[in-house]
């Protein structure tokens, strides 16, 4: 676009910012958003008019309102309250159909487990379990069917109950990721869950009996759950239909729209708690009539704020029932590779590098280095599948015997494993420094072909002192990692083998030891983080949504279905290992080239050159001549 056009389709605009931003009594939404178009315009014109009076005309105007905007938008208790009276019912207006839509596939889903249930009396085992059933058969002989809300102490009790809640309600949101199948997994299940429990009471005579108990909190608890489904359908419908947006673009704006509706949830779920913990186990001595009161009221105010209210507020504001959304202009930058950077700079300048070369590295590992990976976990499951028993498994156990530490190892393990780790390290070094698309895998094949026998005798080496040693040399092996792990960088950037680039790791790694040993010890910190999101002991995670979704498609197809758990489950660990461990190698490649230019002064030897010509991002008087 040419300049003028570019002055001309948005003049009007920013002539109504300059006329907003100097009147102190204005609207600081409306100023809020042309602020922000502001901003992406000036992007644009730094991209296409660096040099130009637009550009610095459109900087000058962003600086300037900058603090008295934000000073204007603070404003907690009117946001609160709009939050509630105008953002979430305008949002689940516009996903009202996709709320009937979770709606009718959850009632579907009590049918199926009443249907079950009524053809098959131990249906409700394979949902529930047999501890389960059996111990609501000894309270149910005992005169105190629903006795299970009183086993724990109310506060306990309202915690986990609530903690819980809100823990599977967001899986179900975060599940709409995968194309909207786990999500609707997700409310099969519970459906069917409910329709079988319900009508398990059913066939003992206690129908009305657990319907007045179970939906004292299961008014909110389950509305909830649904409200939540049609959260992660957004999400989903925003990868499956995109429009005119990339799929990320899309992913965002239906991400951010779903989390609007998830946490006007939690709420609720509070409620709910409390309701379970408190009211509930006294549902013996609350009157029917008082039971059946409390389920009424719980259901009116979802259907009220969730499905009534939305359409009025749609009505009183028809100019905001359509979005607009505008996709953020994000300039790509030139990654300046020698130059000497903190901790903090590697942080960013690592998420930066992975989000710009995750398309080609996930390209490589998927086509070359994650089937190897398929083939070595095959030839440890057909040799040594009778040690994974998933059911007694720890996820250390599962991991020390697909990478043979203790008693588990094996040789082949020794010597596979590293294959795959070289592979990884090439892979990784690789996409920084080649941006061919359709020769990518050619291309990487021919530049890992020579280094490869010495990037493989470091990662034997590496591997052979991570399951063989004990805890404490592990210890110290992570102040020492800022030399070692140099070394693979040195060996495919200097073209050295791997006894030359051993030497030369330490008198390269002492010049950048404190910001190596900093960034490598926030990404450790980072891995553990993410790590509880997948396997958290206490409250489980994803890998345990997985494993319960594994479950129920195979414990009636096959009985050795604990094999099948086990190996799904060490492929989600691999994949997080190639995650978390890209991370770390991008964050490591960085540290070379910082300890590199504190050794060779690269890049100001190249700044020196250029010294005295005139700068082309910063204006002086010539450029606008």
């Amino acid at each position: 676009m040419k300049e003028t056009a570019f002055i001309q389709q948005n003049k009007k605009k920013w002539a109504r910012f300059e006329k907003l931003s100097g009147n102190k009594n204005n609207d600081p939404d409306e100023v809020s958003e042309l602020f922000t178009e502001i901003t992406e315009d000036l992007s644009y014109a730094r991209t296409f008019y660096p040099r130009r009076s637009v550009r610095v005309y459109l900087n000058q105007l962003a600086q300037g309102v900058f603090t008295s905007l934000y000073k204007q938008r603070k404003q907690p208790i009117g946001n609160f309250a709009k939050y509630w009276t105008e953002t979430v019912p305008l949002e689940m207006y516009r996903a009202r159909y996709i709320l009937l839509t979770s709606f009718l596939f959850f009632l579907l889903a009590a049918g199926i487990g009443i249907l079950s249930q009524h053809f098959d009396a131990d249906f409700v085992r394979v949902i529930l379990g047999d501890d389960y059933v059996e111990s609501t058969e000894r309270r149910i002989a005992a005169g105190n069917p629903m006795g299970v809300y009183g086993t724990m102490d109310e506060g306990s009790m309202f915690w986990q109950i609530t903690v819980n809640n809100i823990r599977v309600a967001f899986m179900v949101f975060a599940a709409g990721i995968t194309f909207t199948i786990l999500s609707y997994f997700l409310l099969l299940y519970n459906g069917v869950m409910l329709g079988s429990f319900q009508w398990w009471f059913k066939s003992k005579g206690l129908l009305l009996t657990s319907f007045l108990a179970v939906w004292i909190h299961g008014a909110f608890e389950i509305s909830s759950i649904v409200i939540a489904g049609a959260a992660g359908i957004t999400v989903g419908n925003g990868l499956i239909f995109p429009k005119s947006y990339t799929r990320l673009q899309s992913l965002v704006f239906s991400a951010k729209r779903g989390l609007v509706i998830m946490l006007s949830l939690i709420p609720f779920f509070i409620i709910a708690g409390f309701l379970e913990s408190y009211v509930t186990r006294h549902y013996q001595s609350i009157p029917d009539v008082v039971k059946a009161l409390i389920i009424l009221v719980s259901f009116t105010i979802m259907i009220l704020y969730y499905v009534i209210y939305p359409h009025f507020v749609a009505k009183r504001h028809p100019e905001k029932i359509e979005v607009k959304e505008i996709p953020r202009y994000i300039q790509k930058r030139p990654i300046e590779w020698f130059k000497i950077r903190n901790v903090g700079e590697t942080f960013t300048d690592t998420f930066y590098i992975f989000v710009q070369k995750i398309s080609h590295l996930s390209r490589i590992f998927f086509g070359v280095i994650f089937p190897l990976a398929l083939v070595l976990c095959a030839v440890i499951y057909l040799f040594e599948y009778k040690r994974f028993d998933y059911t007694d498994m720890t996820w250390y156990e599962n991991m020390g015997t697909l990478f043979g530490t203790g008693t588990d190892f094996e040789f082949y393990k020794l010597f596979g494993w590293p294959l795959l780790l070289a592979l990884l390290l090439g892979a990784v070094y690789f996409v920084t420094q080649d941006d061919s698309e359709e020769t990518l895998i050619s291309n990487y094949f021919k530049f890992i072909l020579k280094p490869f026998i010495w990037l493989y005798v470091f990662s034997v080496a590496i591997f052979a002192a991570l399951i063989f040693s004990p805890g404490f040399p592990i210890f110290v092996m992570l102040f020492a990692s800022p030399f070692f792990l140099l070394i693979p960088v040195i060996i495919l950037k200097e073209k050295k083998n791997f006894f030359a680039a051993f030497g030369r790791c330490f008198s390269l790694g002492k010049n950048s030891y404190g910001d190596a040993l900093g960034s490598i010890l926030v990404f450790s910190l980072i891995t553990v983080i993410f790590f509880f999101f997948l396997k958290n002991p206490l409250t489980g995670g994803f890998l345990d949504l997985i494993v319960t979704i594994v479950r129920e498609f195979t414990i009636t197809v096959t009985d050795h279905y604990n094999i099948v758990l086990a190996l799904v489950s060490s492929l989600i660990y691999l994949l997080f290992i190639f995650f978390m461990f890209c991370l770390v190698f991008f964050s490591i490649i960085l540290c070379y080239y910082n300890a590199a230019e504190k050794e060779t002064a690269t890049s100001l030897y190249d700044r020196l050159k250029h010294f005295g010509r005139r700068s082309r991002t910063v204006e002086n008087s010539l450029d606008f001549d």
